[in-house]
């Protein structure tokens, strides 16, 4: 099982010093008072599982381009391979990224598969006595265009799964904040 730090738990400042260094708080999350009473942020924690948002796009990033590279090398174009690994990824990543950092993955798809269209479309480019940006946008907007239905869906899934994970999380927080509550009298 993966050790992961619980970024979640509240920095208080004792009332009396007003220079003094915060200390993190050895049991539950408390939220900070003001002087009147009230709690500056009466939201409950998110709770603290799953992977780190950028280490879950980087590895879904380069399984899209070594699937894209892999298919051109083997069948001449990026096509199918590589549009099903990136819905793959696009849904598995928000659910194994850990819940602060959902947002991340919901936006990799369009940014993982232009990145293995510029790596594996080296490959494709046209053999023509044009300049080198104008080949490279060609071979671009031809692998793009009959693809971009694909990256379209995949970042459909990944913003749904994204949100729902997150709502369900918030979910989870406040039942756990409520029954941990004493009750009111």
């Amino acid at each position: 099982m993966l050790d992961v730090p619980d970024y979640h738990r509240c920095v208080t400042l004792p009332a009396s010093e007003p220079g003094a260094r915060p200390s993190a708080s050895a049991g539950a999350p408390q939220a900070q008072g003001s002087s009147n009473g009230t709690t500056r942020d009466d939201r409950a924690p998110l709770p603290s599982h799953g992977l780190p948002g950028g280490r879950v796009v980087t590895v879904a990033t380069l399984l899209v381009v070594g699937v894209a590279v892999a298919e051109v090398l083997l069948e001449d174009r990026i096509g199918l391979w590589t549009n099903l690994t990136l819905v793959v990824v696009a849904v598995i990543a928000p659910i194994i990224t850990r819940p602060g950092d959902r947002s991340l993955p919901a936006m990799m798809p369009p940014l993982a598969y232009l990145a293995a269209v510029l790596v594996a479309g080296q490959w494709l480019l046209p053999e023509t006595e044009s300049s080198l940006r104008t080949r490279e946008a060609v071979m671009v907007i031809q692998t793009l265009g009959p693809n971009a239905i694909w990256v379209i869906l995949a970042t459909i899934l990944a913003v749904s799964i994204a949100a729902i994970g997150h709502l369900v999380d918030r979910r989870i927080a406040r039942r756990s904040a409520s029954a941990a509550a004493p009750p009111s009298t």
